[in-house]
């Protein structure tokens, strides 16, 4: 587990300044900060007491920008340690409900037992992709091509994570790595994600942006995990990751996309529908209060009770 105080001492040594030195340059960089000082910084670092959670995300993205990185230092942990860190809990709070997310009972089911996977390491990436294919259909229509679909989970660039507990599929999600100016065109609705190739897919040693492209779970928990991956994934390869973002065709959806603090950039009606595309920096999208929360604040989750 992270805790903020601990987190907030190594950042300050490895920019090699004081606690006065620190005190200063946030009151320098924002209003909120003009009451510290360094007895109150003091007590932060050895965890008597802590700012509250829009002055600690104040705090981290003043160090991400002077150390050109998103967490700094936490990126260089091991995935499986960020991930433990994030609450399941609170992320299952911060997304919300969905028509993709089932009622499947998981409450007494042990957490361990849970394994989150690559497709092509999952024993039943067929299911998975069989079920995303079927989501894409019912948004695109019955043509949408299963050969294009499998070719595009089959491609390492991707991000296609499947959930197994007990050797039994739970629930997937599925994003593009797409090229900038492709990620553009669907943004501005003049590409349709069913007009894409796997030409249009980013290198994993590129610059890419990451299209959401479908997922479906069994229970709350289960989307929970799965989000933690991905987040912890965003953490690790943040500097070849510019944008996100995702088509929305539901209130809910909507709410989802707003909680993850990505931003409505354009709309259109299709057959009396309402078609939303949403968007975020990776900075953006990383570095909010619920995200703070989660990552620093271990005492706030009820898992930890």
């Amino acid at each position: 587990m992270f805790k903020f105080s601990d987190y907030l001492r190594i950042c300050r040594e490895n920019k090699g300044v004081t606690q006065t030195e620190l005190v200063e340059e946030l009151i320098n960089t924002d209003r909120i900060f003009s009451s510290l000082d360094a007895t109150t910084l003091s007590r932060w670092e050895r965890g008597v007491s802590k700012p509250a959670l829009s002055k600690q995300t104040l705090i981290i993205k003043y160090f991400s920008n002077f150390f050109d990185r998103i967490y700094p230092f936490l990126n260089e942990a091991e995935s499986i340690e960020i991930e433990k860190s994030f609450c399941a809990i609170g992320f299952s709070k911060l997304l919300g409900r969905h028509k993709m997310v089932m009622d499947f009972p998981t409450k007494n089911m042990d957490t361990k037992q849970f394994k989150v996977k690559s497709y092509l390491e999952s024993s039943h990436k067929m299911t998975a992709l069989r079920r995303n294919h079927m989501i894409m259909q019912e948004i695109y229509g019955p043509q949408f091509c299963n050969q294009l679909h499998e070719n595009l989970a089959q491609h390492p660039a991707n991000y296609f994570a499947v959930c197994e507990y007990q050797d039994d599929y739970y629930g997937h999600f599925f994003a593009l790595r797409l090229k900038p100016p492709i990620f553009k065109r669907l943004m501005d609705f003049t590409m349709r994600a069913d007009e894409i190739s796997v030409d249009d897919i980013a290198d994993q040693n590129e610059i890419g942006c990451y299209y959401f492209f479908g997922f479906f779970s069994l229970g709350e928990l289960v989307i929970s995990l799965i989000w933690i991956h991905f987040y912890t994934y965003l953490i690790k390869q943040q500097k070849t990751i510019k944008d996100l973002g995702a088509m929305i065709v539901s209130k809910e959806g909507e709410i989802i996309a707003k909680n993850m603090n990505t931003e409505c950039i354009n709309t259109i009606e299709v057959q009396n529908t309402t078609v939303m595309n949403f968007q975020a920096s990776v900075d953006q999208m990383l570095i909010t209060e619920n995200v703070v929360k989660m990552l620093f604040n271990p005492e706030s989750c009820p898992e930890n009770s």
